[in-house]
């Protein structure tokens, strides 16, 4: 299977993940290649959010027609939003195609002016097609995605190695090393 996937590096430390995407109708390979489609839609990666959701402003948009209606819990409680049926292009090319997405209001950042304000949020049923992944290096955070999920990721391994390597004694190194070497770790 072919695998497809995204990296994007932020300026700083951020706690809010967001990419650019494109939403729109489903529509078949062939009426795909005719459109040009621009990543026109701030998204939000919400690794707490079990499903994907759009505002009222991607449905004007694009005169989306609703498909049903499904029970939504927030923060306020619980409530019952339109769903959609839609196409959404992530960053890289990867194309999450018939996705159910629910009607939402997203809580606005006073500090953004209203056409930077996210209009999508990505939830764990697209996270869940795949691979994802946060660090914080050198004072910059970057964000990981691919398509489909080909390994696990362990950070434990390595952090052992590192604790053992740089504080534990040289009898502890030593046995460390020739377990490395004969391949037990």
């Amino acid at each position: 299977m072919k695998q497809q996937a995204f990296v994007f590096t932020y300026d700083g430390l951020v706690r809010v993940l967001h990419t650019k995407v494109a939403v729109f109708p489903p529509l078949t390979f062939d009426e795909m290649k005719n459109k040009k489609i621009n990543l026109n839609y701030l998204a939000i990666w919400d690794t707490g959010a079990t499903n994907s959701a759009i505002t009222k402003k991607v449905v004007d948009e694009l005169g989306l027609k609703a498909t049903g209606v499904r029970e939504v819990r927030h923060a306020d409680g619980k409530s019952v939003s339109n769903t959609y049926l839609v196409n959404i292009l992530l960053p890289g090319g990867l194309m999450v195609g018939n996705v159910r997405v629910t009607e939402v209001k997203l809580i606005p950042d006073d500090n953004t002016k209203d056409e930077w304000q996210p209009q999508v949020l990505i939830g764990m049923d697209i996270i869940g097609i795949g691979d994802f992944a946060v660090t914080n290096s050198d004072g910059k955070t970057t964000m990981s995605f691919r398509t489909p999920s080909i390994t696990k990721i362990n950070f434990v391994p390595e952090a052992k190695e590192n604790n053992i390597l740089e504080g534990g004694n040289r009898d502890q190194r030593r046995k460390f090393e020739a377990m490395k070497r004969s391949g037990k770790i």
